[in-house]
Order: structure tokens, then C-alpha cells, then sequence
């Protein structure tokens, strides 16, 4: 079985350790709106969602009356993104394996794309990926939308020699929605339970379990 030419990453949680900076901003939003803080086992759920969906569910509010609230948001965020972020242990060299065997590779995240632009430059990642794709504010783009829109940069077809790789249940339905296998990262935000119910072809305890995975996993249909 051949190895699929293409892998999307997903960003927080999968390239990237990002919970410090997002959980200092979500409490400093939450403060300033009146409400009380919440602890960050609390919060590391609600890392990886579309940030309208997050803000939705912790003001318990529909996805259109947030707007404001995620404004405010990542002004803060802003501030704290660049020094409150790590690359996970292994992301590195299994960046460059994949880079020396010739595939392409994106990044299809739910993080504002300015934002993940910036981030992945700060860290030195930028240079591994031909497209970083990413809601452009103030769009409340969904993960499928996304993940489409990065296929697109990297010239394919929906469920054309791809594979995607992320943490949360919404990475999978993301890649699901154009055929593409999914191989779940299995040390971020998400937990195995989550990614094997959301059908996750594979889930890779670290990062280097993750090359090793991708001649085994092949989807070829969009659901």
C-alpha cells in the first residue's frame, strides 16, 4: 500500500503544546465579562474546537451572540500566544522525516490563520508546510471548510492521497468529510476514547508512532 503523498496537521494539540497562552486568555475574557475563572482541567477540553463554538458553550450562548466575546478574546491571546506556546517533543524530526521522504504538508487548524501564521514563524515550523489554513476573521468557519480549503492550496482533490493528523473528534470528522484517513494524535487534548468514537483510522501515542501509521491508513471515499 502506498504511502500517502499529502499530511494536514492539525495545530494545538497536535504540532504544538499551546494550552498556557489559552487558558491565561480565556480566564482574563472570562474575568473581564464577570464571570467566574475556571480551572484549566476545566478548559484543556475546550482547546482545539472553533473558538465561536468554545465561547458558545462557556457563556452558554448561541454561536452567532459570541462575536464580540472572541474578539476580545484574541486581542488577548495575542499577547500571550507566542510565549505561552511549546512544539511537542518529537514534532520536530517527524516534521523533517516527512519533509526528506518528499511529502507535501499543511496545516488545517481552528486557530485564526493570521494567528497560526505567526505562531508556527515564531516557532520555526513555517518553513515544513506549503499552506497554512486557518478561519479568517471574522469567519466562523467549521473544521470541514478548512480542511477543504487546505486540500485546495496543496492542489488536490477531495480524498486524493491524504492524510490528516489531529487530536479532537472534530479533526476527524474535518478529514472524514473529504475522504481522508485520519491518524489520531494521541498526545494532545483529545483522549484515545474520543478519537476511536469519532473513527479515527489510527492513533499514534507520539509523534514518532505517526509515520510509521500512514502506509497503513487509506480512506478514499468523502462521507
Amino acid at each position: 500500500m502506498s504511502v500517502p503523498s499529502a499530511v494536514l496537521f492539525d495545530l494545538d494539540g497536535t504540532l504544538v503544546d499551546s494550552r498556557p497562552g489559552i487558558v491565561a486568555a480565556l480566564n482574563a475574557t472570562l474575568r473581564e465579562l464577570g464571570e467566574p475563572e475556571q480551572p484549566e482541567a476545566a478548559l484543556v477540553p475546550r482547546i482545539g474546537p472553533p473558538i465561536h463554538d468554545t465561547w458558545s458553550e462557556l457563556l452558554r450562548l448561541p454561536v452567532d451572540a459570541v462575536g464580540d466575546v472572541v474578539l476580545a478574546y484574541r486581542a488577548r491571546y495575542a499577547t500571550t500566544m507566542l510565549e505561552g506556546t511549546r512544539v511537542y517533543p518529537g514534532v520536530a524530526r517527524l516534521l523533517e522525516g516527512l519533509r526528506a521522504e518528499g511529502r507535501l504538508m499543511a496545516v488545517a487548524t481552528s486557530k485564526a490563520q493570521p494567528m497560526a501564521v505567526a505562531l508556527l514563524e515564531h516557532l520555526g515550523l513555517d518553513g515544513f508546510f506549503a499552506a497554512i489554513r486557518g478561519p479568517v476573521p471574522p469567519s466562523t468557519e467549521e473544521k470541514p471548510a478548512t480542511v477543504g480549503r487546505a486540500l485546495e492550496a496543496l492542489g488536490l482533490a477531495t480524498g486524493a492521497g491524504a492524510v490528516l493528523v489531529g487530536d479532537r473528534h472534530h479533526d476527524v470528522s474535518g478529514g472524514h468529510a473529504h475522504g481522508l484517513a485520519v491518524i489520531g494524535a494521541g498526545w494532545g487534548y483529545g483522549s484515545p476514547e474520543e478519537l476511536h468514537a469519532a473513527g479515527a483510522e489510527a492513533i499514534a501515542a507520539e509523534p514518532a508512532g505517526v509515520a510509521p501509521l500512514l502506509r497503513g491508513v487509506q480512506r478514499v471515499r468523502a462521507s
